[in-house]
C-alpha cells in the first residue's frame, strides 16, 4: 500500500505539500498540484481518515436529515421522492468535495431531530442539511456550532436554505403556453394553505398579466385539499366550472402531475379531449406520471436534484468560513419538459410570447 512517502518521492516535493494538497490547505502553484495528484493516481494512495481527523479535527462529514425512510414506510407509494432526489444532489456534490454524508431519519419528531444532532455531533461532522417532503416553512433545533442549510423548506429565522421558486416554475408553464398561441389560459392549482399553491397561483396571475391576457380569460380554481380524505376532492367541480364557461380556455395549468391525471379522466367525462380539445401541463416533471399517461404530460420540472447539490455548496462556503448570504433563500427554477399534452390550439397563431420569465417575488413573508 502506498504511503505519503512513496507519493512525495515521485512527485518530487515535501511530505508537508503532499499533506497540503490531501488537505486543501493554503496557497499551492497549480503545477504542484497536479504533479502531487497525479502522483496519488499512479500510486493509488489513500488519505488515512483517522489520521486526518486527529490532525486536521475536520471528519470530512456532512449530516443529513430526511424523512425519506420514515415516510417510504407509513405513507403513499409516491412518498419521499422528493427526498430522494434531493439526497442524489446532495450526494453528487458531497461525492466531488470529497466529503461523505451521514444521513439519519427524522421519522419520530422534533425529538429524533435532537437526538440525531447529537449524534453528529458526537461524529463530529462539518455542517448539517434538512430536508422537507415539499416547500414549507419549519421551526427547529439548530445545531451547536456548526452551520446548517435548509433544503426544500425555510424558517423564520433565516437559517440559508434552498426552495424550489415555485412562482416562476408557474410562469415558464404560462409563457410555453402563449408562445404555442394561447390566449384562454385557465388554472386549477393545489391547495393555497400550502406554501407551493400560494406561489404558483401568484406566478400565473404574474404571467397572465405581463403577456397582456384578459383576466376573464384566465380563470383560477382550487382542485385540492391538503387534508382531506381525498386530497382531489374539488377538482371534479373546478374542471367542471371551467368547461361551463361561456369561453372555455383553450388550455389549463394543473397543479401538479398527479392531478394532472385525474384531470385527463374528468375531462374525458365531460367530452373533453386532451390536448384536441384542450391542452394541459401538470408541475413536477414526475416522471413515472408523465410518461405513463396518455397523451404524455407536459410539465415543468420542480428542480429536487439541483436543490440538494446546491444545498451542499452552500455549507461548503460556510464551512470553509464564508460569510452567510445576504438573501437567505436561494430560489431554483426548472424548466418546462414538452411531451404530447400541449400541441397548439389551432392553425391561427397568436401574438408573440411576452420577454422570458423573470423572477418573481414570493406574494408571502417568507421566503
Amino acid at each position: 500500500m502506498a504511503t505519503i512517502h512513496d507519493v512525495a518521492q515521485l512527485a518530487g516535493v515535501s511530505i508537508k505539500t503532499v499533506s497540503r494538497v490531501v488537505n486543501r490547505e493554503g496557497s499551492i502553484r497549480p503545477e504542484t498540484m497536479e504533479k502531487v495528484r497525479r502522483a496519488i493516481e499512479l500510486l493509488g494512495y489513500e488519505p488515512h481518515h483517522g489520521a486526518r481527523l486527529m490532525r486536521s479535527a475536520k471528519s470530512g462529514l456532512i449530516g443529513f436529515i430526511t424523512g425519506l425512510f420514515s415516510d417510504a414506510e407509513v405513507a403513499t407509494p409516491r412518498a419521499g421522492l422528493s427526498d430522494l432526489h434531493i439526497l442524489r444532489g446532495a450526494q453528487l456534490a458531497s461525492r466531488a468535495a470529497g466529503k461523505t454524508l451521514l444521513a439519519g431519519d427524522m421519522g419520530g419528531g422534533p425529538d429524533t431531530v435532537e437526538a440525531l444532532l447529537r449524534t453528529f455531533a458526537a461524529h463530529r461532522v462539518e455542517g448539517v442539511i434538512y430536508t422537507a417532503p415539499f416547500h414549507q416553512q419549519v421551526l427547529l433545533p439548530r445545531p451547536k456550532d456548526t452551520p446548517l442549510v435548509l433544503v426544500n423548506c425555510f424558517d423564520l429565522a433565516r437559517t440559508p436554505a434552498v426552495v424550489p421558486d415555485d412562482a416562476l416554475g408557474q410562469a415558464r408553464v404560462v409563457d410555453h403556453l402563449v408562445a404555442q398561441g394561447h390566449r384562454r389560459i385557465g388554472y386549477v392549482g393545489i391547495d393555497e394553505n400550502m406554501v407551493a399553491g400560494r406561489l404558483r397561483k401568484a406566478g400565473f396571475l404574474d404571467s397572465c398579466a405581463r403577456h397582456g391576457l384578459a383576466a376573464q380569460h384566465c380563470p383560477v380554481r382550487i382542485g385540492s385539499k391538503m387534508l382531506a380524505r381525498d386530497p382531489f376532492e374539488p377538482l371534479s367541480a373546478a374542471l367542471d366550472d371551467i368547461v361551463r364557461l361561456p369561453e372555455r380556455p383553450t388550455a389549463l395549468c394543473v397543479g401538479n402531475d398527479v392531478m394532472a391525471l385525474h384531470a385527463i379522466r374528468l375531462l374525458e367525462a365531460l367530452g373533453l379531449r386532451v390536448p384536441q380539445d384542450m391542452a394541459l401541463m401538470g408541475f413536477d416533471n414526475d416522471e413515472l406520471v408523465c410518461e405513463a399517461v396518455r397523451p404524455r404530460l407536459s410539465t415543468v420540472v420542480l428542480p429536487y436534484f439541483e436543490m440538494g447539490r446546491l444545498g451542499v455548496e452552500r455549507l461548503l462556503e460556510l464551512i470553509a468560513g464564508q460569510p452567510a448570504p445576504a438573501d437567505a433563500w436561494l430560489r431554483v427554477a426548472g424548466d418546462v419538459v414538452v411531451r404530447d399534452s400541449t400541441p397548439g390550439p389551432g392553425p391561427t397563431p397568436g401574438p408573440d410570447p411576452s420577454p422570458a420569465a423573470r423572477r418573481h417575488p414570493s406574494p408571502e413573508t417568507a421566503p
